[in-house]
């Protein structure tokens, strides 16, 4: 099968492949996307449906929203992490110690097979209770 890059120059920049009922339009090159990205940003500002997180998500939540939701949980979540700190050097210098913590409990483990939930759960945690 033929690279996107390979499609692209016998099509140009611009096309569209279908990915089972799915049409994907495909930009390739820099140009073209700096174009639709920034040039047009509010055109092309959405993200594509996927049918598995649609059905679970239903549109609500930061990662799955679209369209004006998303920018107004984007916007409202960005204020609410800097109202804690997030950005500024002090949480920057927690989460590097955190993970300093992380690896040498991980270098603790001498190899063995690991679930390593628990050290990044706890890694995580006091990450947060840090910042609240």
């Amino acid at each position: 099968a033929p690279h996107l890059h390979q499609i692209s120059e016998r099509y140009g920049p611009v096309f569209t492949v279908h990915l089972g009922p799915r049409r994907i339009v495909v930009l390739c090159g820099h140009e073209v996307v700096k174009e639709a990205l920034i040039d047009q940003a509010e055109e092309f500002s959405g993200r594509g449906g996927q049918a598995t997180f649609d059905r679970l998500f239903k549109g609500y939540g930061v990662t799955f929203s679209n369209g004006e939701r998303a920018k107004q949980l984007r916007r409202f979540s960005i204020t609410t992490l800097r109202d804690f700190g997030m950005g500024k050097r002090g949480i920057e210098e927690r989460i590097q110690e955190e993970a300093g913590f992380l690896i040498e409990a991980l270098r603790g483990t001498h190899g063995a097979f690991i679930d390593p939930t628990f050290f990044l759960s706890r890694t995580v945690s006091n990450v947060i209770s840090s910042i609240v």
